[in-house]
């Protein structure tokens, strides 16, 4: 089955020497390639692309080759090894099918998907998936319609593959393009008109937790230098655990409502660098730490640390480009809650007319530093508390209102800003924050024992924008 599936040059089968020298691997790694149509029937390349899979020893490269692939679902448990194309202009890796959601749903409780990628040590590189347009669903579900929950789904565990022995694992995701595809909006998830809600999910991938609840995500999960466009949430990182690292680095979203949604991660390290976002639709980025239920609230977590630092946020016009928001303490008053811990710096934000560049709601000891602020926008940076609902009732039933406080806002630069309200706006329920500026900035200060140094104070009211309604809590996103 491996001679099947590899170029065997006559050293032994499912490896070729020359082609590992040539390529950078080692001489004895073993490499299995896999051209598209190998077999020449032009029914896909799912049968042949999973016998590679299945046949690979520990450490294996799999080499795509140039051209076209159409792959129908795969499901990897357990690999150890690289999936590789010829690049990303090269190898091209389509649907070959319909998904049926309804069998994955009901019969084995996991969340749609085209790529399901358990445990193991994956690196997947030099290629492109894409979609194409229309529905990739056959039967669809009353909560996404016709939009297809996942793309890929990664975790270290489900219900059929370690999920009594959770260990960590190792995901690479590099040099790849994610093109999805755009349908008829009444078909789609919210009207939203895409066909895909979340290219590139990493965490749980249950529909609906176990009873007993969910074990955090475990291991270091990357995903650099890549490119995606036109899905509904770029890519997303939920339920990460202190076992987990999470890191998007050199990452280029473009055209989806959210470039990145992030929440339910706890003790847990995610970073966020030197990534691009464009033409987002609602949010380039929305980090939060509500668990949409499926966590559970009866574990003292400690805070997740975001890294978000060397940026560029090319802003759409009155969108929020960067918010952290933070609930969990308004919900579940009687358990420990530590927020999240956010760290912004040496980001550029190129706003466009009604836009507001960081919001930090409800948000504790977070820092601000050495970005850089350009175009016209209402405010380049908003703190403030913000309102907090049960989204289980419905319609959703309002809690309570948070609080920020002991933000840091210093050295950043705002000499390229045009505003129509302030560079710089700490809302009522801000206190104890710490903003710093060079004589120029403007800031209104309506909170409680703020420190305001070497910036222009300006009269106002309660000014600012308020955070938009977010359509994924009122429509009730997460698997319900």
């Amino acid at each position: 089955m491996i001679a099947s599936c590899s170029k065997d040059s006559g050293f032994m089968p499912g490896s070729d020497p020359a082609l590992a020298f040539s390529k950078g691997y080692s001489a004895h790694v073993p490499v299995i390639v896999v051209p598209p149509n190998k077999d020449g029937d032009n029914d896909g390349d799912t049968d042949d692309l999973m016998a590679a899979f299945s046949s690979a020893e520990p450490g294996t490269v799999i080499k795509l080759t140039e051209g076209e692939y159409h792959v129908g679902i795969i499901e990897l448990y357990g690999f150890v090894g690289k999936l590789t194309g010829a690049g990303r202009e090269k190898t091209i890796i389509y649907p070959a099918e319909l998904i049926a959601v309804t069998p994955l749903v009901v019969d084995r409780n996991l969340l749609p998907f085209w790529w399901l990628i358990i445990g193991g040590d994956v690196t997947i590189s030099d290629l492109t998936f894409k979609t194409g347009d229309g529905p990739l669903v056959s039967d669809g579900d009353e909560l996404y319609i016709k939009t297809l929950a996942s793309l890929f789904a990664v975790n270290n565990y489900s219900e059929d593959y370690g999920k009594d022995d959770q260990q960590p694992m190792n995901f690479n995701m590099l040099n790849v393009n994610i093109i999805c595809g755009k349908m008829d909006p009444a078909d789609s998830y919210l009207g939203m008109g895409y066909n895909v809600l979340m290219p590139l999910w990493v965490g749980m991938v249950y529909w609906w937790p176990p009873a007993q609840g969910i074990e955090l995500t475990k291991g270091n999960y990357n995903i650099i230098n890549c490119y995606i466009e036109s899905g509904f949430d770029g890519f997303e990182f939920f339920s990460m655990g202190e076992e987990a690292v999470a890191t998007a680095d050199r990452v280029k979203t473009n055209g989806c409502a959210y470039g990145t949604y992030c929440t339910a991660n706890f003790n847990s390290r995610i970073n966020i660098t030197n990534s691009i976002f464009m033409n987002s639709v609602w949010y380039d980025a929305f980090l939060e730490d509500n668990d949409w239920g499926l966590v559970g609230g009866d574990i003292a977590y400690k805070r997740c640390q975001y890294l978000i630092s060397g940026n560029t946020f090319n802003v759409s016009p009155g969108i929020q480009s960067l918010v952290f928001q933070d609930g969990r303490n308004i919900l579940l008053p009687d358990y420990n809650y530590e927020p999240t811990l956010a760290m912004i710096k040496n980001n550029v934000f190129n706003l466009k007319e009604g836009s507001t560049g960081i919001s930090l709601l409800n948000n504790s000891d977070g820092q601000v530093r050495n970005n850089r602020f350009t175009g016209t926008a209402g405010t380049g940076v908003y703190v403030n508390g913000a309102d907090v609902f049960d989204i289980w009732s419905a319609p959703p039933v309002y809690i309570g209102t948070g609080e920020s406080k002991n933000e840091l806002i210093l050295g950043n630069n705002f000499t390229g800003l045009s505003t129509t309200i302030a560079d710089i706006v700490l809302g009522e329920n801000s206190s104890n924050c710490t903003v710093v500026g060079n004589g120029k900035e403007s800031v209104i200060d309506n909170g409680t024992n703020n420190r305001i140094v070497g910036m222009k104070k300006k009269p106002g009211g309660q000014i600012g924008p308020t955070i938009r309604d977010n359509l994924r809590m009122w429509h009730g996103m997460r698997h319900h």
